[in-house]
This record gives C-alpha cells, sequence and structure tokens, in this order.
C-alpha cells in the first residue's frame, strides 16, 4: 500500500513538474527571431474588428470593445501581464511618446487600451503590471487596461489583426511583436507602429491617418529596430539581437557583391565595346588613307 502511494505521489510530482515547465519555468538563455511573428500587413490593413467582444478594465468594469469606437480613433497596445520587462516598457514608451505629441491629447482626440492576450491573467496580475509599468497610481484619462472577459475570444481578436504571439516553454515567455495598432474610429487597423522608435511626430501623423480611415502601411525599417533586442534570463536584461544584425549585416553584403559584380561586369564590357569601335575607327581611317 506504502509503495503504491509513493509511485502516485511520483507520477503527481512529475505531472506538476511538467505543467511548471509548460507556464512559468525559465531557462538562462532566450534569443528570439522576432520573423516569425512578423504581421503579414498587406492582408489585415483596412480590416474592421469586430465591437462584441467584452472586455474587464482595472476598475473591473465591463463593456464592449464597440464602446471606443464612434467618433475617436483608438491605440491598441497587446500584451501580457505575467511579462518580465518588454511589454510593461512597450506601455510605458507609449506613455512617454503620448506626452510628445502636439496635435492630439489622450482621452479629448482618442482613446487607448492595453488588452492582455494571456488567459492565465487575472485582476491581480493586471494591477502589478500596472504598477510595473509605473501606473500605480492609475491610468492617465482615456486610457484602459483589460483583460478579455472570454478567453476563448483571445485568438480571434488577435487572430483578426494578424497579431501572433507564442508562448515558449524553454524560455517561459510569449513570443510576440512589440507594436501598437491604430484603429480608425470606425475600428479600422490603419496602421501597425512598431514601438522601438516611435516619436510623438509619428504619433500625431499616424492618429490623424487614423481619424481620416487613410491605411497606412509600416516602415519595415521600425519592425526591424524593433526587434533587435532579447531578453537573457541568465544576465536578467535585454541584449542586442545580434543574429539579427549578422543576417541583416549578411544580406547587405551579398546584395552589396552581386550589385557590384553586375557594375564591374558592366564596366567591363563597355570598356571592351569602346575598344573595338576605336579599333573599328582606326582601321577605317587606314583603309582610307592607303586608298587615297
Amino acid at each position: 500500500m506504502k509503495l503504491i502511494k509513493f509511485v502516485a505521489f511520483l507520477v503527481a510530482m512529475s505531472i506538476s513538474t511538467l505543467a511548471y515547465a509548460a507556464y512559468g519555468k525559465v531557462t538562462e538563455n532566450s534569443d528570439v527571431d522576432p520573423t516569425i511573428v512578423k504581421i503579414k500587413e498587406a492582408d489585415f490593413l483596412g480590416v474592421k474588428i469586430d465591437k462584441d467582444y467584452q472586455l474587464i478594465d482595472q476598475n473591473g468594469q465591463e463593456f464592449s470593445f464597440g464602446e471606443l469606437f464612434g467618433t475617436k480613433p483608438t491605440i491598441l497596445a497587446l500584451s501580457y501581464y505575467r511579462c518580465d520587462g518588454a511589454c510593461s516598457v512597450l506601455n510605458r514608451n507609449l506613455w512617454n511618446t503620448l506626452q510628445e505629441t502636439k496635435q492630439w491629447e489622450i482621452g479629448k482626440d482618442f482613446n487607448v487600451v492595453t488588452i492582455s492576450f494571456d488567459p492565465h491573467d487575472t485582476p491581480v496580475t493586471l494591477k502589478k503590471f500596472m504598477k510595473v509599468a509605473g501606473f500605480g497610481d492609475g491610468l492617465p484619462n482615456g486610457w484602459r487596461m483589460t483583460t478579455m472577459k472570454n478567453p476563448e475570444d483571445i485568438m480571434k481578436l488577435t487572430g483578426s489583426m494578424g497579431y501572433k504571439f507564442f508562448w515558449s516553454p524553454r524560455d517561459a515567455i510569449f513570443l510576440h511583436p512589440n507594436v501598437y495598432i491604430m484603429l480608425s474610429p470606425k475600428g479600422r487597423v490603419t496602421r501597425y507602429l512598431y514601438g522601438a522608435n516611435i516619436s510623438g511626430q509619428d504619433m500625431d501623423i499616424s492618429l490623424t491617418k487614423a481619424i481620416g480611415e487613410k491605411i497606412s502601411p509600416a516602415n519595415v525599417i521600425n519592425f526591424l529596430v524593433g526587434s533587435c533586442y532579447s531578453y537573457n534570463y541568465k544576465d536578467g536584461k535585454y541584449k542586442i539581437n545580434y543574429p539579427l544584425f549578422v543576417a541583416a549585416g549578411a544580406l547587405v553584403f551579398g546584395l552589396t557583391l552581386m550589385f557590384g559584380g553586375f557594375a564591374v561586369t558592366k564596366r567591363k564590357r563597355d570598356r571592351a565595346n569602346a575598344a573595338r569601335d576605336l579599333r573599328r575607327n582606326l582601321d577605317a581611317d587606314e583603309s582610307a588613307h592607303n586608298e587615297s
């Protein structure tokens, strides 16, 4: 009997360990390839988001996504509240950027909503996240930080905007793009702004276009710069994603060699043609001289 209980205990421990590894265990190193979560903007720009999704904000108030639409555009920041740092930085950077805008004012001219895509998030993790992100005293007027009332709607919402995220058991993190999604007053996706180097002017322009329902693709450089860092758990800090730069450098070097080769070949061909024409002209002059 004791042996059976001991075996059952070992099985239970094994199951709990596997579950922990699947959600919560960290390893020493994490290097993320940002291309796997790149949004295919051409397929989703202009898409109208379903207004019936139900959200619960930081005050426990339930409301529909559609309540944000009407006369104002909305900036959507998808995050998860158990994140080790990138998501809180993304939200804090958004607030810093919004304070640099000169043309539009949050709450008055546009709204901001942060939605968690992690079904494990709760009001408790939301409150902790707000403190980490620097909003311990409350959010600015016009900004709501939320979870989805129905977790099964998370994939529907994110999928409708082309936003992809993956849970990495090895790293115990979600891999996801750090992006702000601009929504028009009618709830259409008008722009993806990657969050590493957005200026107040960028935000002003994007909000102006969102108000006018004008679709604008993102700058590819913004995506690359926004994906230049990966989190290293061994050192507890973000480091430059060197493989990305190596790949980009290799691409630039390859293109340089290719176009350089074309240029050298063309130059040699032009010189050969010029020499051939010169010989022909000399031969023609010599023939004319001999005939005379």
